[in-house]
């Protein structure tokens, strides 16, 4: 019998935009939704230093953070827009990360034609409304971290390198400008240094030295990592100084996983292992160089996760996303190779693919996270009572916290307008001096006794509650600390013996047991 050749299923191209069109209006739909409260407790509490600092207190001493430099400069951004135009701090930082999620996803599909193995038609289609599902739609509750911000930053330097892996390289000036812009997010913490120490070293290996060391992308990155670290010592010396080293004592214990916990949790394991199924997948079929990109982006994603040893979900947001995108390359890349379609014939099942790889994306986001949950149920929240209690019983908006924990005291202080009125917005340094229960008689250290570290805490709260009289101490029951001597942890029987406090302490009275806080208001002045 005759070989009966039949023409290729196609759909007009109109029919093929209306299928695709959802792929990259639902993004801009959920991106909206981050502008209802609340923004991130974490995003709110660098927020809220940066506006303290920018308002006129001086950074690492009148208020004092663990985090580095460049994130209150970053983040200082949107305070001083906030200033010039109408609009909350909380909005204009929304609005800032959103902008850079459209200059990043701009920049990702100009760099995407660059790469040659990304020139086929399922994987020129596919990969765009990948990488703005991972800019808008899976950091959820996350949105605003700093390791949200570091992956939309370096999504055109992780773009870039895969073109620089088969031997193209971007102009001299878009890749100036793709380092500085990497450089700046990845100097934010030095965790994230691993993922240009990762993908250097590969391409350093695939390209030799001359091509690597007259690149002008590390240079760029390495620049600002200097720029950084300059800062550090020469405009903050306070920090380089004395919180880096507190930071190091109390800080580095906190947390409920260490590193051998961090690589084996229910986040990071399995992601790493996409990884590695993944990457054999690309890089032993389709033979794809742009591949082992993203694996090697990937590990140093994950090196910076367990780095910081502390089994918080956010912190593997940039290694997950490396491995849903190396999915999307895995798919693109076998159908392109192994299944060739001719550009005239490709419509239908690029869509259709793209529409059913993209759908399970967001069926798998949602289940993993609901979305806007945060926002849905804010009114109802414990920060959203909180938030009613301050404003009735806080006429200048001030409270002072004895708490481990940044939530529910921030976004709610944002919101409202409030200051904390000690310079220490959480109760990290005692967290990490009294992190484990030694077989001491006493539940607290003596103040004669009394590390450099602890007095220093003990002291100044002590000294900033006595001369701010906030209109609300609030005391957390649940201290964040290992029981001992079979006893909890009292912040407010421990800060009791000092003088200071305990004489300040006298003007205040019982309001309320809220949650877990214990709420205290001070007393009106007799007439």
């Amino acid at each position: 019998m005759p070989t009966v050749h039949t023409k290729p299923p196609t759909i007009p191209p109109r029919v093929e935009q209306l299928l695709l069109v959802p792929l990259f209006a639902l993004p801009i739909l959920w991106l909206a939704g981050y502008f209802f409260p609340p923004i991130n407790h974490d995003v709110a509490a660098i927020l809220d230093v940066s506006t303290r600092w920018v308002g006129g207190e001086k950074l690492y001493v009148e208020v004092l953070d663990e985090n580095l430099p460049l994130t209150f400069i970053v983040h200082g951004l949107p305070v001083l827009t906030a200033r010039f135009l109408p609009g909350t701090v909380a909005f204009w930082f929304t609005a800032w990360v959103v902008a850079g999620i459209f200059a990043s996803f701009w920049a990702c599909r100009r760099l995407i034609r660059l790469v040659p193995s990304a020139d086929h038609a399922l994987t020129e289609a596919l990969l765009p409304p990948v990488l703005l599902f991972l800019f808008s739609v899976l950091p959820n509750e996350h949105f605003g971290q700093r390791e949200h911000i570091m992956f939309v930053a370096c999504a055109p330097y992780l773009i870039a390198s895969m073109a620089r892996a088969e031997g193209v390289n971007p102009s001299r000036s878009a890749s100036i400008l793709v380092g500085l812009v990497a450089g700046v997010a990845l100097a934010m913490k030095p965790h994230y240094l691993a993922i240009p120490a990762a993908v250097e070293l590969y391409l350093l290996f695939r390209r030799g030295v001359r091509p690597t060391f007259t690149d002008p992308i590390p240079w760029a990155i390495g620049l600002m990592a200097v720029a950084h670290l300059a800062i550090m010592y020469l405009v903050f010396p306070e920090f380089g100084h004395f919180v880096l080293p507190l930071a190091i004592e109390a800080y580095a214990p906190i947390g409920e996983a260490g590193w051998r916990e961090v690589l084996t949790s229910n986040v990071l394991g399995p992601t790493l292992l996409a990884l590695a199924i993944f990457g054999l997948l690309a890089v032993v079929f389709t033979k794809t160089i742009a591949a082992r990109v993203l694996v090697v982006f990937g590990v140093g994603a994950a090196l910076s996760a367990i780095g910081q040893a502390k089994g918080w979900p956010y912190h593997v947001l940039p290694a997950l996303s490396a491995a849903i995108l190396l999915a999307a390359l895995t798919v693109s890349q076998t159908v392109d190779r192994y299944l060739p379609i001719s550009r005239s014939a490709h419509r239908l099942p690029v869509a259709v693919i793209c529409a059913t790889f993209m759908v399970l994306l967001y069926f798998q986001a949602a289940l993993y996270t609901p979305p806007f949950y945060k926002q849905r149920q804010f009114e109802a929240s414990i920060g959203g009572r909180l938030q009613h209690i301050i404003e009735q019983n806080a006429p200048n908006r001030t409270i002072l916290v004895l708490s481990p924990g940044i939530y529910p005291f921030w976004p709610m202080v944002n919101y409202i307008g409030g200051r904390m009125t000690t310079r220490f917005l959480t109760m990290w340094v005692l967290q990490g001096v009294y992190a484990t229960c030694d077989d001491f008689p006493a539940l607290y250290n003596p103040p004669d006794t009394m590390g450099d570290s602890e007095k220093f805490v003990f002291d100044t709260v002590s000294e900033d509650f006595a001369r701010e009289h906030p209109d609300l101490l609030i005391v957390d029951r649940i201290a964040g600390v290992p029981r001992c001597q079979g006893k909890e942890f009292d912040y407010l029987e421990y800060f009791m013996q000092n003088r200071i406090f305990a004489d300040a302490f006298e003007n205040y009275e019982h309001l309320m047991d809220f949650d877990r806080y214990r709420i205290y208001r001070r007393k009106k002045l007799k007439k």
